[in-house]
């Protein structure tokens, strides 16, 4: 590549770079005067691409820090190995405004492993800027002579709100630091370069690396890069193909809490709110499922004149309150049909619809199925919607209608009939105020109640208590 097109090409690169990033700025506590303070954290929360610029001085409040601020009531909806790996308001980060999904990376400006996964980070920051927030703390190796020393230097930069650009020059130059080489960066980018490095010689921001070490410490971070998913732990520069498949699990933790009340401002908190506070050994990433709490009320359920299907004088009854348009409630399936196929004689399953507010799309799925159940065939559209979430146009939906052999004229008819939403607007409404459930989806086994995607062996736990005489 000639000189000229590679310098034209690192400079678009890093244009880029600064319109992709949201940072927070750190306020220093010197006799230089510092930027007027801001009262909420910095996240740039306005309409729009949540991904976009620094930070303004003064923004709206974004996710909540502090997990002592939430209730533990959700906790049991957050499974896994997970520690409380946080941040507060100084750290630098990057991505949404309102995150479902937060990485803490723990790295090394001259750890060659470290480079290759904020690059992946990077991209994924791009592939999710509505959903996904990453941030950076420090964790300088001992054998890399100069990483301190950029780590330093990052931190001062992000007082400037110019962390980003500095951020991809350490690691570019990452083989040539020096304080020559860095004033020469800071003065092309524009940041005040007597105040950098007054803060970096006067080791401003010393204290608050060895902070950054001190705490990966003491969540097992040994090497770099480790990295945090929602608290669950990670290492090594690992693919964006296998943190992309982390991120989509994570994704689904975060609309399990949503549809069980959470505001999407305290996911965060919630999921810290149910890790673990320390972390006395180096496990790896074996999931270890929060044990099912038992259930502490039997409710009537009332199924008469619902859609069921299974045994015809179940000892076991099953009742699903179910959104069409959830994840979980989609995972749940393959469990409720393995269990018909396990207690072919004694377990029957039934259905209430609960279709919830931000799933704008289930209400089309829901009047189907109902549609579909006043011609006897509810069930198999039950499975047809579910097996296929992202067809709900008008006619995707009807061309599910049409496999089954429906009349559809009638069908059209029912789905447009008042008494379709009445009669889904009336089970949801005995879901919610009934039966107390919050989210989707809600199982009663003989009226205890069972949250979420659980797996199996926790509805097998209270069928067999239902069958033990």
């Amino acid at each position: 590549m000639r000189p000229t097109a590679a310098r034209t090409q690192a400079a678009l690169g890093l244009l880029t770079l600064l319109c992709a990033w949201l940072l927070a700025c750190r306020q220093p506590s010197a006799e230089i005067t510092p930027p007027e303070p801001r009262t909420a954290e910095p996240s740039g929360f306005e309409p729009g691409p949540a991904v976009i610029v620094e930070a303004p001085p003064i923004a709206p409040t974004g996710p909540i820090l502090d997990w002592q601020l939430v209730d533990p009531s959700l906790a049991h909806l957050v499974e896994g190995e997970r520690y409380r790996v946080d941040y507060d308001a100084e750290h630098p980060w990057s991505g949404a405004s309102s995150p479902l999904v937060t990485i803490v990376m723990f790295y090394d400006y001259q750890c060659p492993y470290s480079q290759r996964l904020n690059g992946v980070m990077l991209e994924l920051l791009q592939r999710y800027p509505q959903q996904l927030r990453v941030v950076w703390r420090q964790f300088p190796l001992d054998m890399h002579r100069d990483a301190k020393f950029a780590s330093t230097v990052a931190l001062a930069a992000h007082q400037q709100g110019q962390f980003a650009l500095m951020h991809e020059w350490l690691f570019a130059n990452s083989r040539s630091l020096s304080p020559a080489s860095v004033e020469q960066q800071a003065a092309a980018s524009g940041v005040d370069v007597q105040l950098l490095l007054s803060q970096v010689e006067g080791n401003w921001y010393t204290g608050r690396v060895e902070a950054d070490i001190a705490f990966g410490q003491s969540f097992a971070v040994r090497s770099t890069p480790s990295f945090f998913v929602n608290g669950r732990p990670f290492r090594g520069a690992q693919s964006r193909e296998d943190i992309d498949a982390i991120i989509r699990e994570e994704l689904l933790v975060a609309e399990r809490l949503l549809s069980a009340g959470a505001t999407p401002n305290d996911v965060w908190a919630r999921i810290l709110a149910a890790s673990a506070s320390e972390r006395t050994d180096d496990r790896h990433n074996t999931p270890t499922p929060t044990p099912t709490p038992a259930p502490a009320k039997r409710f009537a359920t009332k199924l008469s004149g619902l859609p069921e299907r299974g045994a015809s004088k179940p000892k076991v009854q099953i009742l699903m309150c179910g959104d069409f348009d959830c994840p979980f409630c989609q995972r749940s399936t393959a469990t409720l049909e393995q269990l018909l196929k396990d207690h072919p004689g004694d377990l029957a399953v039934y259905f209430r619809h609960h279709p919830l507010a931000f799933h704008t799309n289930a209400r089309a799925a829901h009047r189907a199925s109902v549609a579909a159940e006043n011609q006897g065939q509810f069930w198999p559209l039950f499975d047809a919607l579910y097996a296929n979430q992202r067809q709900r146009s008008e006619a995707e939906i009807e061309d599910m209608a049409k496999q089954l052999g429906l009349d559809m004229k009638r069908f059209r008819r029912d789905i447009a009939d008042p008494k379709t939403d009445k009669r889904i607007d009336e089970q949801a409404q005995f879901c919610e105020q009934d039966l107390d459930a919050k989210g989707t989806p809600t199982f009663f086994i003989n009226g205890w109640v069972l949250t979420g995607a659980q797996p199996i062996a926790a509805f097998e736990q209270l069928i067999q208590q239902e069958l033990t005489p």
